[in-house]
């Protein structure tokens, strides 16, 4: 991939929003390519982490990433199955004490697992290297990155059947997901069709929950599917799919999985990112000032600060923003 070829494919495609693409030798030189689930499980097996049965589910569970390994690695079909060991995250979520209610439907899925707060995991992948001279994000001081900005780091571990609702991605970022172990199906939309698709709001992201299921579309609900244009890929181990900024995508684990995903910025994008920090994510941005503990040295903030931060009802009304 050449830098000519990455502007052709970002600047191009239905509504000159960009055109998905597969890259194939991207991921050669990145150490993940040798992890394993049991690498995971001695390596970060006490680790906490938390699930959901999908990417828009608000049923959560928490436990030990050991336990969600020997789950996702077992036979059988696991929908409706939780993980050993594991608890609801709160108890307004919890099915009611017959077994009905809210039990998760599918199987449970460790989606977008924050990887930044996680010493050296990060380290065993990077941008793909026709993005490493291009993405802003890079330029900016590791400090403030995690001070202000969106986390831009992740992995997906999960089951066979595991769901990722259609969406697209926080603050119009490009991203790409690079597939470790197993197999993940994936149907992309551009976003200059997300309206027949999904429910949209003012600053063109998609409001949760809201996206057609492409495996059995409601053409009733969205009568105009047929006019879309969808991709479809299946990516496997040492496969990077590039999504340019917007696209719509769910995704299907075929088997039991790992992928990764890292966000970019660059000039085709910048736009749009640069009007989701500065309008959309004004509040949070604003708390994470108030909250962050890098931001709270002696000399570093004024004194009001203090006093919100001491405040028990403005601190709570920060937190509905941001959760340090």
């Amino acid at each position: 991939m050449t830098d000519d070829d990455v502007d052709e494919l970002l600047s191009g495609g239905i509504g000159g929003r960009g055109t998905p693409f597969i890259v194939t030798d991207a991921m050669a030189d990145w150490s993940c390519m040798q992890w394993s689930f049991d690498w995971f499980k001695k390596t970060y097996g006490e680790t906490i982490v938390i699930t959901s049965a999908s990417f828009e589910s608000d049923i959560r569970m928490r436990g030990r990433l050991s336990d969600y390994i020997d789950y996702i690695t077992e036979d059988g079909d696991l929908r409706g199955r939780v993980p050993k060991n594991f608890s609801y995250v709160g108890t307004e979520c919890q099915p009611d004490n017959d077994g009905a209610g809210d039990a998760p439907a599918g199987p449970q899925y460790l989606v977008s697992w924050d990887l930044e707060n996680i010493s050296s995991i990060g380290d065993h992948f990077h941008q793909p290297y026709f993005m490493q001279d291009r993405n802003l994000l890079d330029r900016l001081m590791p400090e403030t990155r995690r001070a202000f900005f969106n986390k831009h780091t992740f992995a997906f571990i999960g089951a066979k059947g595991s769901l990722s609702q259609l969406h697209n991605d926080h603050d119009h970022t490009h991203s790409y997901l690079a597939q470790i172990l197993g197999r993940k199906k994936l149907v992309l939309f551009s976003p200059a069709e997300a309206e027949l698709v999904a429910e949209m709001d003012p600053f063109g992201f998609t409001v949760g929950g809201t996206g057609l299921d492409p495996r059995n579309p409601d053409k009733d609900k969205f009568p105009r599917f047929m006019e879309t244009t969808p991709f479809e890929c299946v990516i496997e181990p040492g496969d990077l799919l590039f999504l340019p900024s917007g696209w719509l995508h769910c995704a299907y684990g075929l088997t039991a999985g790992i992928s990764v995903a890292r966000d970019s910025v660059d000039r085709w994008n910048f736009g749009r990112w640069f009007q989701s920090m500065a309008i959309t994510n004004l509040p949070k941005l604003a708390s994470r000032v108030v909250q962050h503990p890098s931001l709270q040295g002696e000399g570093i903030a004024p004194p009001w600060l203090d006093r919100v931060r001491s405040d028990p009802y403005l601190l709570s009304l920060l937190s509905t923003c941001y959760r340090p």
